[in-house]
């Protein structure tokens, strides 16, 4: 079974190509342009294998959506890879998160971190 892919990007562009990029390779990736409908989505039972998260996203910013998966058991276990395009964040990565990439990050580099995960 292939691994699944939960991305959490404000950027639409990106997360569908994203999504297809990694679905034409063998895995099941199902983008989310905002942290809350992709919380409602994984506290409504979703598990995907590891999650893609922006940390700079309007509304419900990458920090905020780690703090509510921390919040919840079933999903605090959750790998969280980060990906941002922020060169000078303030903010200490949130705690869970097992990898940040910088945006613009290479293919190769993402599956890797993925199949890691």
């Amino acid at each position: 079974m292939s691994k699944s892919v939960l991305i959490i990007d404000d950027d639409v562009d990106l997360a569908t190509t994203l999504a297809e990029t990694l679905r034409d390779l063998g895995y099941e990736a199902t983008p989310f342009f905002s942290g809350r409908e992709a919380l409602e989505r994984l506290l409504d039972g979703e598990r995907p294998g590891v999650i893609l998260l922006d940390l700079m996203m309007p509304k419900m910013n990458g920090w905020k959506v780690c703090d509510e998966l921390c919040a919840v058991p079933a999903l605090e276990e959750i790998p969280v890879v980060i990906m941002t395009a922020a060169s000078n964040i303030k903010q200490p990565m949130p705690t869970h998160a097992r990898e940040v990439l910088s945006k613009p990050f290479e293919l190769d580099t993402l599956l890797r971190t993925i199949d890691a995960a």
